[in-house]
């Protein structure tokens, strides 16, 4: 189910109890936590001086407060009990951006959808739904309704809310451990990556089923273990082929168009691919999990220049896994490990420039 955090249920017999407890939260300092004091700072920029910088460092979401969320008296005496990292982040993953500016993470050790207004200074949640709840989620996307779409690869379903979180329905018809998924939302189709079975199966946004593309193998247009996806202005459709260590671009209609990236240890090669995004400038942008880094693309493959590093410093990556990039060409990454979302923003102009 959504709460706001400020509601948090509690017993009438320990009303004395917590009316206590708010008495000595009150005589605390009011001193702003540590992790919430990181603002955006231009010195964090890729690539480094005296190179004009392409991408800077905005920010992080790790708690609720990163939203900028007041606490009210029932969560300040609930953090107090529990803990303030009851509502963190803890393994993320697919990310989405709506209409009106909410983040939106899905969370595969927490088994939650954490909901992130900055705007409003919002936080909210969905984790149980209809007596049931996610067991790992994955992928997530929203269509022009601001409806969320949310991939289960443990239940291999498909369940669709509305912006309030209410469940609508769900789709199981021709799914097999889905991972990533995407939505076209001026054609109003649905892309999920069924990854045990090699393929990507397409719906409207009703959820019939339309068709599928795709097989396992080598050739192009084939996949081996495939996981990510990823729509750009155009309709283009790119899928991270895994275990191919390659990214393949399909037109809408999951016609073969051209592909890219190899297996290697090098700038521009691929360890462990993730996530795939594309800026409004056409520039591709590819997670590595085992690089600690994210590279980026033309549209024909060539490498352009390549962000982040291993460590838990701003910037620093632990087993990154999930990339969003929304209209304002904001770059949202899931950093995993480090149990955060990071913030980039492109900063660099139409064209980069190939240091290759």
């Amino acid at each position: 189910m959504m709460y706001p955090t400020s509601h948090i249920p509690y017993p009438i017999s320990c009303f004395l109890f917590l009316t206590s407890c708010l008495l000595f939260l009150a005589s605390c300092s009011t001193t702003t936590p540590e992790h919430n004091q990181e603002t955006f700072s231009p010195a964090i920029v890729w690539p480094l001086p005296p190179e004009q910088a392409r991408i800077g460092y905005e920010g992080k979401l790790e708690r609720p407060d990163d939203a900028g969320t007041k606490k009210g008296f029932f969560r300040r005496i609930f953090e107090f009990l529990a803990g303030e990292t009851a509502e963190r982040i803890v393994k993320p993953y697919g990310i989405t951006v709506d209409s009106a500016g909410r983040i939106i993470v899905a969370d595969t050790a927490f088994k939650r959808l954490h909901i992130f207004d900055k705007k409003e200074g919002h936080y909210t949640w969905i984790d149980e739904f209809n007596d049931i709840g996610f067991v790992s989620p994955i992928g997530v996307a929203v269509d022009n309704q601001d409806n969320i779409y949310v991939s289960d690869s443990e239940l291999s379903k498909i369940f669709i809310f509305n912006k309030k979180g209410k469940l609508l329905f769900e789709i199981t018809q021709n799914i097999s451990r889905p991972t990533g998924i995407a939505i076209n939302k001026d054609e109003g189709f649905l892309y999920v990556v069924n990854t045990l079975e090699h393929n990507i199966s397409v719906y409207n946004l009703s959820g019939k089923y339309l068709y599928v593309f795709g097989s396992r193998g080598k050739e192009n247009g084939t996949f081996n273990f495939p996981t990510d996806i990823f729509v750009d202005k155009q309709g283009s459709v790119y899928v991270t082929d895994s275990l191919n260590f390659r990214i393949q671009l399909f037109n809408k209609h999951g016609k073969f168009i051209s592909m890219f990236g190899r297996q290697g240890d090098g700038s521009g090669n691929f360890a462990r691919p993730k996530g795939v995004a594309v800026d409004i400038y056409g520039h591709i942008y590819v997670v590595d999990a085992l690089f600690d880094a994210v590279q980026i693309f033309d549209r024909d493959g060539r490498y352009l220049l390549g962000f982040g590093s291993s460590g838990q410093g701003s910037g620093n990556f632990w087993l990154p896994s999930g990339i969003f990039i929304d209209s304002k060409n904001s770059i949202y990454v899931s950093d995993s490990f480090n149990r955060r979302v990071q913030i980039f923003r492109y900063i660099g102009g139409e064209i980069i420039e190939n240091k290759k």
